[in-house]
C-alpha cells in the first residue's frame, strides 16, 4: 500500500490522486506509468537527445574513405563530420590546417594518406599520445613508440609507363633518358606523397646526390602537375611516357580504360628500391571529443579497415602480419621518421631546382 499511497499523491496533480485510491492497485499501477510516461514526454517537446558527434580530418580519398565511415557510424552511432582535401593542396592542406588549430583544436583524429606530414604533427605537439589496443599486432616501423600514430595498409610508390615503353624502364634514373625528354611528369613538390618521396630520395642519396636527380630531370624537361592521379592520368591517355606515382592512382587510371603499366621501380639487386608508405591515423591533443575519437582511431586501425582498403586497391600490401610471408618488394631503406624530419628541407631543395626559371 505503500506504493500505491506515494504512486496516488505522486499524481493527485494531474488530477489522478482520487482515481488511484479508488481502483486496484494493478490499474492504479497500469495508469500511474502510463500518466509519469505521458508527463515525461510532454513536458518539453523541444527537448532532443543530440547525436553524438566527432570531427575526422582525412587525406584519403573520398570514395574510399565515405564507405569505411559510414560502416562506424552504423556500428557505434557516432556521427563523423568527414573534413577532406583536395588533389592540389593534398595532405599538406590538412596538415597545416592541423597546426593552425593547435591551440585550439577543431578535429578529434588524423587519418592521413601517408605517415610524414603526421610525424611532423607529432613532433609539433598537435597529436595526443594514445595507446590503441588495435595497434598491437602493428610492427614497430609502423608505429610512433609514444603512441602518438600508428600505421596501416601500405601504398607504394611506383612508376606509370606506356605500355609500349615499359620493358625500357626499370627505376627512377630511367626517367633521365633522352629519349623520354619531354614526355616525363611527377606532381609539384609537396603535393601529396610526392614530398615524401623527395625527403626519401635525398635521405638515400645525400643532398648532392639528391640535387644532381632532380637538375638532371629539369634538364630533361620534367613537367609537373597538380597531383598525382594526374600524372597516372597523363600516362594513361598519352599526354606522357612515364610518370612517378602512386599505385592506387595506376589502378584508378587503368579503370577508366587508361592504358598505362604500373612499375614497382629500382628492385634490381643494389637498386634504390621503392618508397613503403603506410596510411597513418592519430589521435587529435586536446580535441572536442577525446573518449569518441578514440574509438574511431580504434576502428581506423584494425585489420578489418586495412583488409577494405587493399579489397578497393586503395593500398597494395598490409602492414599486419601475413601468413603469405615478408612483403615482396625491396623497399627504400629510409625510416619514416627521418624521412619526415628531412621532408621540409628536401621539398625547398628540389622545388628550388625545378622551378628555377
Amino acid at each position: 500500500m505503500f506504493l500505491f499511497d506515494v504512486l496516488g499523491k505522486g499524481f493527485s496533480f494531474l488530477g489522478l490522486g482520487k482515481s488511484v485510491r479508488r481502483i486496484g492497485s494493478s490499474t492504479a499501477l497500469y495508469i500511474a506509468v502510463f500518466s509519469l510516461f505521458f508527463l515525461l514526454t510532454s513536458c518539453d517537446k523541444g527537448t532532443t537527445v543530440k547525436k553524438q558527434e566527432i570531427t575526422l580530418y582525412t587525406a584519403v580519398d573520398e570514395p574510399v574513405a565515405r564507405p569505411i565511415i559510414a560502416e562506424f557510424e552504423k556500428s557505434t552511432g557516432i556521427h563523423v563530420n568527414l573534413v577532406l582535401d583536395s588533389e592540389a593542396t593534398k595532405t599538406a592542406g590538412l596538415a597545416d590546417r592541423l597546426e593552425a588549430e593547435r591551440d585550439n583544436p577543431q578535429a578529434d583524429v588524423f587519418w592521413c594518406n601517408e605517415p610524414f606530414h603526421t610525424v611532423y604533427l607529432a613532433e609539433a605537439g598537435v597529436l595526443a599520445a594514445y595507446e590503441s589496443p588495435a595497434a598491437k599486432d602493428i610492427p614497430a616501423t609502423y608505429k610512433d613508440n609514444q603512441h602518438r600514430w600508428a600505421g596501416t595498409a601500405l601504398r607504394l610508390r611506383v612508376i606509370a609507363a606506356s605500355p609500349e615503353k615499359a620493358n625500357e624502364i626499370k627505376g627512377i634514373m630511367d626517367m633521365l633518358r633522352p629519349e623520354f625528354r619531354g614526355k616525363i611528369a611527377m606532381a609539384s613538390p609537396g603535393i601529396g606523397t610526392t614530398g615524401g618521396h623527395i625527403s626519401a630520395i635525398y635521405t638515400l642519396l645525400g643532398d648532392k646526390g639528391g640535387d644532381d636527380f632532380f637538375i638532371k630531370l629539369k634538364k630533361n624537361d620534367l613537367k609537373l602537375v597538380g597531383g598525382n592521379s594526374m600524372v597516372a592520368d597523363g600516362v594513361g591517355h598519352g599526354q606522357f611516357i612515364v610518370g612517378l606515382t602512386d599505385n592506387d592512382d595506376c589502378a584508378n587510371t587503368l579503370g577508366e580504360n587508361g592504358k598505362l603499366t604500373m612499375i614497382i621501380p629500382d628492385q634490381t639487386k643494389g637498386g634504390l628500391g621503392t618508397l613503403l608508405i603506410p596510411c597513418s591515423v592519430s589521435l587529435i591533443k586536446n580535441g572536442p571529443h577525446t573518449e569518441a575519437g578514440k574509438k574511431l582511431v580504434d576502428y581506423l586501425l584494425s585489420k578489418k579497415v586495412e583488409d577494405q582498403l587493399l579489397a578497393v586497391g586503395f593500398a597494395k600490401y598490409p602492414v599486419y602480419p601475413s601468413p603469405s610471408g615478408p612483403i615482396p618488394v625491396h623497399a627504400m631503406n629510409v625510416s619514416i621518421r627521418e624521412t619526415a624530419m628531412n621532408m621540409k628541407r628536401a621539398i625547398g631543395r628540389a622545388r628550388n631546382i625545378l622551378l628555377e626559371k
